[in-house]
């Protein structure tokens, strides 16, 4: 017996070792992978630490992970559309590139099997492919939206909403053309935190992590656009609402931004001469709101007329505070036909559902679904410029939306915090807490779709 259990100590150290060692492998091959050298923004999905992350979590639910496989009905089986004929890589990069606009994302990936991945492309992804050079064909869908360039050893793509003249970065990415390693770009040291996702550009730098139960995630950011108040301190809100949100700062000015709207228009410098640095929105529950509805039916004499009915509807009851100049900002918002400042209450396209009231006073001013609502003065000290909390099963009970309800069900609560330190920059941590502590959030975030 005491033999038995050695030979077993033995194996299990020796698989221990095993895995080890390719882990390592595997991880040195990730941060060997080339990258363009004119990338200006990258983006790693650790795929290793996904898998054995879940898997950790797979063997500690089996009866979770397992249990559709037992109602699933094999007479009605359809071919596996997840064979790609693509090679699992250790890490995924996707990229932009300095000459391309911001929307269009690169990447490159290794091909296992050339048959696996012409199927794919055509039968399931449905694209058309033409032969460009002697070994080198192109696949490109219908809208033009996403172009791959490949060979039989790897494929480079684009995907867009809409890609111009992609051939000479693809050819480039696809024949590793003026890269370097990822370990020796300038992205190192963000991908030097080993998280699940990590992500960097000119103005960011953070990370994404899937634990039990939990999404963590952080984003550093530079923008001198953010003015964050030299004192922080916040409308009091309770912890207890669907939503809060604050923020206790100001925008630059001086960049001339206009949003256009159906038949009115905000320039964002009008708006930062009136605003004093403090936002803050509470959504507490719902109420009960009465609104006019217009039809119109044909009298005995065959003449169109109106008929006016009142109907009762359950609205977000919210409650938007800002800081302000509310003399200078009613008469704009007024002027810009956003805001009736006689009637207190604001334009329907803002808020084309249910009517939203305005109060102020000099220092404030408010809008609300009620119009009763009084403004509130009293604050409390903080060392966040930046807060948002949302419990999504209180908002799920709401909103009563069968499309969107579904993509809910899985998420509990949302809580995002935003500190500037001295040097400018802002950090922006949070944690998204599923409705099943237990079980790997990233499978749980999925299965909702």
């Amino acid at each position: 017996m005491v033999k038995f259990l050695k030979i077993t100590a033995a194996i299990f150290l020796l698989l221990l070792v095993f895995f080890a060692g390719m882990s390592k492998y595997r991880t040195h091959q990730a941060e060997q992978t080339e990258i363009p050298k004119n990338a200006t923004s990258l983006i790693q999905i650790n795929i290793d630490e996904l898998y054995k992350t879940i898997a950790v979590n797979v063997l500690s639910h089996p009866v979770y992970y397992f249990k559709s496989d037992f109602k699933k009905d094999t007479a009605a089986a359809e071919p596996d559309k997840r064979f790609t004929g693509l090679s699992i890589p250790p890490s995924i990069y996707l990229y932009n590139l300095a000459n391309k606009p911001t929307n269009v994302i690169f990447s490159r990936l290794e091909i296992e099997s050339i048959g696996g991945f012409e199927s794919f492309i055509k039968n399931v992804l449905h694209l058309q492919i033409t032969k460009k050079t002697e070994g080198i064909n192109m696949a490109k869908s219908q809208p033009g939206n996403l172009v791959i360039y490949y060979n039989r050893k790897a494929a480079a793509f684009a995907i867009a909403a809409r890609i111009e003249n992609p051939e000479p970065d693809l050819l480039d990415i696809l024949n590793k053309k003026n890269t370097v390693k990822a370990c020796e770009s300038k992205f190192k040291a963000q991908l030097a935190l080993k998280k699940h996702v990590v992500f960097s550009n000119q103005d960011h730098s953070g990370w994404i992590d899937f634990r039990n139960g939990q999404i963590d995630f952080e984003d550093v950011l530079s923008s001198a656009d953010i003015l964050p108040a030299d004192r922080s301190f916040q409308h009091q809100q309770n912890p207890d609402n669907t939503l809060n949100f604050y923020l206790n700062a100001s925008f630059k000015r001086g960049l001339n931004q206009v949003y256009r709207f159906k038949n009115f228009s905000l320039e964002s410098d009008s708006l930062m001469k009136y605003y004093n640095g403090n936002l803050g929105l509470e959504w507490t529950n719902s109420v009960t709101q009465t609104d006019s509805i217009i039809t119109y039916e044909y009298n005995d004499n065959f003449e169109k007329v109106e008929k006016i009915s009142l109907q009762k509807r359950e609205i977000p009851d919210f409650v938007i505070r800002i800081n302000a100049d509310t003399k200078g900002l009613m008469h704009y918002l007024d002027h810009q036909n956003i805001l009736n400042a006689d009637s207190g209450t604001v334009n329907k396209t803002i808020f084309p559902l249910f009517k939203v009231f305005a109060k102020h006073t000099d220092q404030q001013l408010v809008l609300s679904s009620k119009k009763d609502l009084k403004p509130k003065t009293s604050y409390t000290k903080s060392a966040d410029f930046f807060t948002l909390n949302i419990n999504f099963q209180k908002l799920n009970k709401q909103l009563n939306l069968p499309l969107i309800n579904p993509y809910l069900k899985n998420l509990a609560q949302l809580n995002v915090k935003g500190k500037a330190d001295k040097s400018g920059k802002i950090n922006i941590r949070g944690a998204l807490r599923m409705t099943n502590k237990d079980i790997n959030s990233l499978y749980l975030l999925l299965s909702s779709f």
